[in-house]
């Protein structure tokens, strides 16, 4: 029991050491085009949400085939043409938004 408790001690201490290790979290502001109606935004958040990185999208369909999407990501585990092309695959193509 004693030797099952302190791995479970030690691989919760690795894992606060990775997280630790992990890259700051970055947000991007998308321009997504070709979205129609209220539910195209939940197509491109589950295209974002399935990349291994994502910590948060948030989305909206602003009307006449524009919407924005708002993406907070790790830089050490996927990049920007990665979010690009995952809303583009999906049928969305987008771009960091200019300000």
């Amino acid at each position: 029991m004693l030797k099952h408790l302190r791995s479970v001690v030690v691989g919760a201490a690795m894992l606060t050491m990775a997280s630790a290790i992990a890259g700051q979290p970055k947000t991007v502001m998308l321009d997504v085009d070709g979205m129609t109606c209220e539910a195209c935004p939940l197509t491109v958040k589950k295209a974002l949400k399935r990349l291994n990185g994502v910590v948060e999208v948030d989305t909206k369909y602003e009307g006449k085939g524009i919407g924005w999407a708002k993406v907070t990501y790790d830089p050490d585990k996927t990049k920007l043409d990665d979010l690009t092309f995952a809303t583009t695959e999906a049928g969305y193509p987008s771009k960091v938004h200019k300000n």
